[in-house]
């Protein structure tokens, strides 16, 4: 057998590739939507379509994984990857970009669950954090060396930079059957197919709401498709309890271990959704960084998410020491979200790096010991879709951040909207057409660069994105600490349950009488 070391590292860049991807098809998406004609509600369903895709089939893959074992899993998804990436930089129409763009998300998905469940089979159990440590870590220092190849080639060409995945895909396919090992496949395993459409459905449904959070949390566009697809999590739920083969029991959902591990993975994506993305627009608007000046500004945060969990891998132990990793993690990374909310226009960039090396260390000591909860709670019979639930509840935090930042930035922002316009000289007469136009750009999260001669608008949204930033970071600090209270107190439930499990379990002395 391959050192751990090795195999877990060829596990962590297989699972990069799941970050890498959107970030480069992302940025060569402007100058694709121009080649192939993509505007308006195609461009944007282009810029979705691969997470939409990975959140229906992300459960189905991580029980394909169970199912036919996760090597040949692995094997097929590296494939899917080339032909999907392959599709979408050849192709001549937006019909088949979309339908190469979501083969890459299922493939993504099934590549990220399947390498995550396989770092518990290559590892033994005392050696589980430190595997997952260096799992996390070649996770992010993949992605900081593919975006930037990936930025450098998108702006070469977009079809170069979609290259870059299935390339790094092609070179890793033949050394999946020399590192990685054989593990075992349950052939008696039957698909819960009306589980597995309705958690699909609710999952796409939820995602496509909170996607439109940024029009309003009273817009329809919100609260009916995340409405919808919160019924059908419902709907989802009752008849798991009646299936004799669920996807997997919802018994789970009743353990304090293993709630603590989805409120935690939504606390810390979304923690890190509304930090990258935020600080990103913020350097581009307010302090006009180009964007290889934003990846580069970004490096603190994940140079000690990726070396943190490294050193929490070390100190993790069975026990209680998860809880006070997980304390210490929630609490440095509440300190280093406030910490960047006291932003201001004319911040520096080293006035900033603090906050962004706390922000990484409380990722990595919340994120590491999380993944080895999933492990933990997962049964060996539901083992690939119990851990592939990690992915979905990390995208629904994940996207939260990403469009309730977007509307409270707009909320906070544009209250001083109209004093800001006043004091640039606008008429009264102007205001309500610049302030459609600011609104707009605050909710968007695409922002333009200033320049020497920056318009009105421009002007003020530097300005009131200062200030709406300031106040999103506090509230989003003050979310963070709730939701990592929550995860605590449920970490401590489910120790207690673990007990009381171990006391019934252990055989009792017999009376002498």
């Amino acid at each position: 057998m391959k050192p751990t070391n090795l195999v877990v590292s060829y596990l962590g860049v297989l699972a990069s590739l799941q970050l890498i991807d959107p970030t480069v098809a992302n940025t060569a998406l402007v100058q694709a939507g121009r080649a192939l004609n993509m505007h308006g509600s195609t461009l944007a369903f282009a810029a979705s379509i691969s997470t939409l895709a990975q959140a229906a089939t992300v459960l189905l893959m991580g029980f394909l994984g169970d199912r036919l074992g996760r090597r040949r899993v692995l094997a097929a998804s590296l494939l899917l990857t080339i032909a999907g990436d392959l599709i979408a930089l050849l192709a001549p129409t937006a019909g088949l970009f979309l339908l190469g763009r979501a083969l890459v998300g299922i493939a993504l998905g099934s590549i990220l669950a399947a390498s995550f469940a396989a770092v518990r089979f290559v590892s033994r159990p005392e050696q589980l954090g430190r595997a997952l440590g260096l799992w996390n870590l070649l996770i992010v220092a993949g992605f900081i060396l593919g975006s930037l190849l990936g930025g450098v080639l998108a702006d070469s060409s977009w079809r170069l930079a979609l290259g870059l995945v299935p390339l790094i895909a092609l070179l890793c396919l033949p050394l999946l059957p020399v590192l990685v090992p054989e593990m075992p496949a349950n052939r008696d395993l039957k698909a819960d197919v009306p589980g597995l459409i309705t958690i699909a459905a609710a999952m796409v449904l939820v995602l496509t709401g909170v996607s439109h959070a940024v029009t309003g949390f009273k817009a329809p566009a919100f609260w009916a498709p995340t409405g919808a697809g919160l019924v059908m999590f419902a709907v989802h739920l009752a008849i798991e309890r009646r299936r004799s083969e669920p996807i997997f029991p919802v018994a789970l959902y009743g353990r304090g271990c293993f709630a603590a591990a989805i409120v935690s993975g939504i606390a810390w994506n979304f923690a890190q959704a509304v930090v990258q993305l935020q600080t990103s627009n913020f350097w581009q608007l307010v302090q006009h960084f180009s964007t290889s000046q934003v990846a580069l500004a970004q490096l603190p945060l994940l140079v000690c998410f990726g070396a943190g969990g490294v050193v929490v891998g070390r100190l993790m132990a069975p026990g209680r020491r998860t809880t006070q990793l997980m304390a210490g993690g929630c609490i440095t990374l509440v300190v280093g979200v406030i910490w960047l909310g006291w932003i201001q226009p004319e911040s520096t960039y080293l006035s900033l790096v603090p906050g962004l090396l706390l922000v990484g260390l409380g990722l990595a000591f919340v994120a590491v010991p999380q993944s080895a909860l999933f492990v933990q709670e997962a049964p060996a019979r539901y083992f690939g879709a119990v851990t592939a639930f990690r992915t979905t509840s990390g995208q629904l935090g994940f996207a939260l951040g990403f469009a309730a930042s977007g509307a409270m930035v707009n909320g906070f922002g544009f209250a001083s909207l109209r004093e800001r316009l006043l004091k640039l000289g606008a008429t009264p007469a102007e205001i309500p057409a610049l302030e459609a136009k600011a609104r707009a750009a605050l909710s968007s999260g695409v922002l333009s660069h200033g320049k020497a001669s920056a318009s009105t608008v421009e002007k003020v949204l530097a300005g009131a994105y200062a200030n709406g930033l300031t106040g999103t970071m506090v509230v989003v600090g003050l979310l963070v600490g709730l939701l990592g209270a929550i995860s605590l107190l449920l970490l401590v439930i489910g120790h207690q349950q673990q007990r009381r499990e171990q006391l019934v379990a252990e055989p009792q002395p017999l009376s002498q009488g």
